[in-house]
């Protein structure tokens, strides 16, 4: 008997990380389609020298950490039980390697777009990333601002082809188009969101 209670409770401690796992994926997908649907609703930041920031929600990060980790997870598992069936060993291609490739190049991808937030200051707007770049736009640069009706994106496209994306995923949408209206006045486009962003 106290056999078989160790045996389940060994049970219980292999499953319960697994199972929380999945239980704070899902809630943390459920929180992000319900973002993606509504939008970021959380107010900007204010920094110093006036300069305003527009941050991803905190939990869309998360969520692709998790998947990338997910992800992993998956790949690993899926060589570990296929890597010895009869089609792969006949195909006699290198699996290990083609499945690692292929995985860590979608994650570097997704890793090299966070947190991808924006920063409007008095010289323009600047895109902030973790591992690449950053993306500058000045205000008097500003050639294009393509506002999308349907998924709620903002994308300012300067002269030399430089472009900045706010999307649902960032914080504070009326906000950006307000700061967008305070500092290009009259060069906004004819299409540009008339949205109820004064009086903020």
């Amino acid at each position: 008997m106290e056999q078989q209670h160790l045996h389940m409770i060994w049970k219980l401690l292999y499953w319960a990380p697994h199972l929380l796992y999945w239980a704070v994926l899902a809630w943390i997908v459920l929180v992000i389609i319900r973002i993606s649907t509504v939008g970021n609703r959380r107010p900007a930041q204010a920094l110093d020298e006036g300069r305003i920031e527009f941050a991803p929600h905190w939990l869309t990060i998360s969520a692709c950490l998790l998947l990338t980790g997910g992800a992993a997870r998956s790949v690993f598992i899926f060589f570990e039980h296929s890597r010895n069936s009869p089609l792969m060993q006949r195909w006699n291609i290198p699996w290990s390697f083609v499945f690692l490739t292929g995985y860590g190049l979608a994650a570097v991808a997704l890793i090299l777009d966070l947190p991808a937030s924006i920063v409007v200051s008095a010289e323009g707007l600047e895109q902030i990333y973790w591992f690449r770049r950053r993306k500058r736009i000045r205000w008097n640069d500003i050639v294009e601002i393509e506002s999308g009706q349907k998924d709620g994106t903002v994308t300012i496209t300067s002269a030399d082809g430089t472009k900045i994306v706010h999307s649902r995923f960032l914080a504070d949408r009326r906000r950006f188009l307000l700061e967008l209206k305070q500092y290009c006045g009259d060069e906004l486009p004819q299409d540009f969101p008339r949205e109820p962003i004064d009086g903020l």
